[in-house]
Formats: C-alpha cells, sequence, structure tokens
C-alpha cells in the first residue's frame, strides 16, 4: 500500500452537531419556521451537499437565490461555531503518525468547498497541519461532486497511484459507495450521526480507525 485518503471532512472531525446548529440559525435569520432535530438531520445527511438538502427538504418551493443565501448564512454561523469546538477524532493522529513514518502519501480528498477547508484548517491547526497531505481537494477540483465517483479518479492521477495501492477512509455509506466505484478499499469510519444500514454494520465498518487499518498497514 502506497496511501491513504481520508474522504470527507467527517473522517478527521466531527462538525454534524455544529452544521445543525447552523442550519437552524440560519433558517431563524431568514424567517422560516423550519427545526432540524437530531433525528431529521441525520436522516438528511444519508446525502451529501448542504444546498441539495436545502432544496429536498422545501420540497423545490424555494428559488435558487433563496437556497444559496440560507447556505451562506449557514457557512457564516458555522465558522463562528468552529474554532472553539473542533477536535481530531480518536484514532485518526496514531493513523497519521504512522502513514508519516511509513512514508504513505496522504490525501484529503472532498468536495467541500474551498472556505470549509480553510475553517477546518484553523479549527484544527494546534492538533493537525494540513500541510502533512499530499493532496487536498474541495468542489472546485470537479465538475460533480461526491457521490459522484469524479473526486477519487481525480485523486488518484494527481498522487500517481493505481487503486489497489491506496486505501481510503469515508464517513458514510453514500461516500464509501464513491470510493468503491473509483475501484477503490475503503473503510467505513462513521460519525455520530452516520445512518448505517444493517448490510455496511460488518467488515467494513469501524469505530476505532487504527485497529481496522493495522492489517492493512502491516503489509507495507
Amino acid at each position: 500500500m502506497d496511501a491513504i485518503l481520508f474522504g470527507s471532512i467527517g473522517t478527521l472531525v466531527e462538525t454534524s452537531e455544529l452544521q445543525r446548529q447552523s442550519f437552524n440559525l440560519a433558517f431563524k435569520e431568514v424567517g422560516l419556521d423550519w427545526y432540524w432535530n437530531t433525528a431529521t438531520y441525520c436522516k438528511l445527511i444519508t446525502e451529501p451537499g448542504g444546498m441539495k438538502r436545502i432544496k429536498n427538504y422545501s420540497e423545490n418551493n424555494l428559488s435558487e437565490p433563496e437556497i444559496k443565501n440560507i447556505h451562506a448564512l449557514k457557512e457564516q454561523y458555522f465558522a463562528k461555531l468552529v474554532p472553539e469546538k473542533l477536535y481530531l477524532r480518536p484514532t485518526v493522529q496514531e493513523v497519521i503518525n504512522y502513514a508519516l513514518k511509513a512514508r504513505l502519501k496522504l490525501g484529503f480528498i472532498t468536495t467541500t468547498s474551498n472556505s470549509n477547508i480553510e475553517l477546518i484548517e484553523a479549527g484544527i491547526k494546534k492538533q493537525l497541519d494540513l500541510n502533512i497531505f499530499d493532496l487536498v481537494t474541495t468542489v472546485s477540483d470537479v465538475s460533480k461532486p461526491k457521490p459522484d465517483p469524479e473526486i477519487y479518479e481525480f485523486a488518484l492521477k494527481k498522487l500517481k497511484l493505481s487503486p489497489q495501492n491506496a486505501i481510503v477512509v469515508e464517513d458514510t455509506p453514500v461516500n464509501q459507495l464513491c470510493a468503491s466505484n473509483a475501484g477503490l478499499k475503503c473503510v467505513l469510519f462513521p460519525g455520530e450521526y452516520a445512518e448505517i444500514p444493517p448490510e455496511n454494520r460488518y467488515n467494513t465498518l469501524t469505530y476505532n480507525l487504527m485497529d481496522k487499518l493495522e492489517p492493512e498497514l502491516k503489509m507495507i
């Protein structure tokens, strides 16, 4: 194995609760009587994309400018919450340290916005420097965001890797399928709000990333 690719913000840090709070603050500011509780948000995040969630929840009753405005407000609230409440998920630092020692390539393969990456970088800078990653991607790197596999095809090309020589870590079954569709082996490392179907509860799922990856790492 030549590389470990962390596939989403949620594989490094837990942000779902902060995102949920930020959405609700944005809804309140624009006068919508919406409130996403934890159970509702768990269902909504089975599909990636904040603006897509707003559009679907509105049942197409909001215009594109209205959706963009709500999402921009959400991002502003999220930016205020992030600096105080971001921590690396358990075992992530251990895996990264192992990869650096073994001189493996590291990727942070997201299709989130550049501004979100900057927020995460600022929020965890005392714990992890994103400059240790050989490649950090955003939505601007592809024409189709996740769950389309284009971002992984892009990453393999940029890092000069073949699919069999890398392993991916993803935080939702949809994103795991995205990596699999690019021919990559993927470990499911779900966040607190991820809904896991029964078929995903064995083999590829873990809450201790180092334990799951250790057999792969020992083969280096």
